[in-house]
């Protein structure tokens, strides 16, 4: 029963750990008014003539993501004359957390129908492999792909350290939808287009709420689940807030799988003076610990949250007692996309070519994944190897077509830009005082990204 829990707690908390990208929240709910979304922000219209339609093949601001052509040759492990075999991971079988990251493989099955639509890659039509790894099963997922698959594309798993090292060894390449353990992420054979990196961490989102809270770096909490994987998250983030020059007052951790009074803690961090928290999990225990705020009268004068709590249910059960409360996210909230091509072109894939499949903040994550891996392949032609997909996956400046803010894939280094959500009633909405717009949406800047001295675990 002890090892379920753990398991459940890994699961429910996976999310944290692609805090770089972007959050759950799906477009069936209304989590921001339209008037708030439209004055929040400046930008492309879903109906600019930059870029192209889907029905011609175009994608946000890429302008042909995929097309016939002559390529030829059995290059490599599920590549020949015809096909590219591709596989997307997910755990989305497990039966401790059902349907988890499911919404990735949705992504995979739109893209793949729609690229093929237009001609594969240079002709080749794209095949679309399930790798369920069910939490459990990476090992032998990674086993079977081994076998069959010229890559891995726009997925993830949580236990993704699980295979020993097997899929470098056998050259199955990954151009990641997001990768978890610290092993992982810096595994060789692998791009990541929104990168989660071991020894760089964006800070946008700790900029953004000492603009709220001026002086509250030097009264800095944090609050996480007594699990290995956020307690990485956490170690990395107290890190990063020294290097900006912030105090730590109070380090607490939670049992993962919840508490049944939140009480102490939020007793601790008044007698402490917390004045911004940073809270690493996830939204159920979130929603919890800020009744028990509501009840003490005390609130930090901002909590600072990843994108994972870019969520609908969040927004649902926990905006009633959410005061003072930012998440950070580089990628382009569903509010706004109306004013953003790339965007509301996710929503129309998926509304098109999968319908019935799960819309969600992963999902997008996923389809920057692939549109870097059609370009590559693109450029790769027939000469197509792992090896060429990697090396051509290695760009700067990536935004997926305009998805999110700009990415370097290629030296691994996570979005130096960021926008900052402020959760009220009436849902999600960009704060301006927090994110200090400079670059469109978003706050730009090279001082957004700071080097981290701890090897976490894997020498550099």
């Amino acid at each position: 029963m002890k090892q379920s829990r753990r398991v459940l707690a890994s699961a429910l908390t996976v999310m944290v750990l692609v805090a770089a990208g972007c959050g759950r929240s799906d477009n069936k709910a209304q989590t921001a008014s339209s008037s708030s979304a439209s004055t929040a922000a400046s930008g492309s219209s879903a109906s600019s003539s930059s870029g192209t339609s889907l029905a011609d093949g175009g994608f946000g601001d890429i302008a042909k993501v995929c097309s016939t052509g002559t390529a030829k040759g059995a290059t490599a492990t599920g590549v020949t004359d015809t096909e590219i075999h591709v596989g997307t991971l997910t755990d989305k079988g497990s039966t401790i957390k059902a349907g988890l990251t499911k919404e990735m493989f949705d992504a995979a099955v739109a893209f793949t129908t729609w690229c093929n639509e237009h001609g594969g890659i240079l002709g080749r039509k794209l095949v679309l492999d399930d790798l369920d790894a069910a939490l459990f099963n990476y090992g032998t997922v990674i086993t079977g792909a081994c076998a069959k698959d010229f890559a891995l594309v726009g997925g993830g798993a949580v236990f993704d350290d699980a295979d020993n090292g097997m899929r470098v060894q056998c050259g199955l390449a990954n151009i990641a939808g997001y990768v978890v353990s610290a092993k992982a992420r810096v595994a060789g054979l692998q791009v990541q287009p929104v990168p989660n990196p071991v020894y760089k961490l964006p800070v946008g989102g700790y900029k953004g709420a000492e603009r709220v809270a001026p002086g509250g770096l030097q009264a800095y909490g944090v609050l996480t689940g007594n699990f290995a994987s956020t307690q990485l998250v956490r170690d990395q983030d107290v890190e990063a807030v020294a290097t900006l020059g912030g105090k730590v007052v109070y380090n607490a951790e939670y049992n993962a799988t919840g508490e049944s009074n939140w009480a102490p803690f939020v007793d601790d961090m008044k007698s402490k003076g917390v004045k911004i928290l940073d809270y690493v999990g996830e939204p159920e225990n979130m929603v919890a610990l800020q009744k028990a705020m509501a009840t003490a009268g005390f609130y930090p004068d901002a909590t600072i949250l990843n994108a994972n709590f870019y969520d609908t249910k969040y927004f649902q059960e926990g905006a009633a007692t959410a005061q003072n409360t930012y998440v950070r996210t580089q990628f382009i909230p569903f509010e706004l996309a109306a004013e953003n091509k790339a965007t509301q072109d996710y929503l129309d894939l998926m509304k098109q070519y999968n319908p019935s499949g799960k819309v969600a903040g992963l999902g997008v994550q996923g389809v920057s994944s692939w549109l870097l891996f059609a370009k590559a392949a693109t450029e790769c032609g027939s000469q197509l190897t792992a090896t060429c997909l990697i090396e051509k996956a290695k760009v700067t400046g990536w935004t997926g077509g305009g998805l999110h803010g700009a990415d370097d894939p290629g030296t691994n280094t996570p979005s130096n830009c960021v926008i900052v959500l402020k959760l009220s009633a009436s849902g999600f909405a960009i704060d301006q005082t927090a994110t200090a717009p400079n670059q469109g949406k978003f706050n730009c800047s090279p001082d957004n990204v700071v080097d981290l001295k701890n090897d976490y675990g894997v020498p550099r």
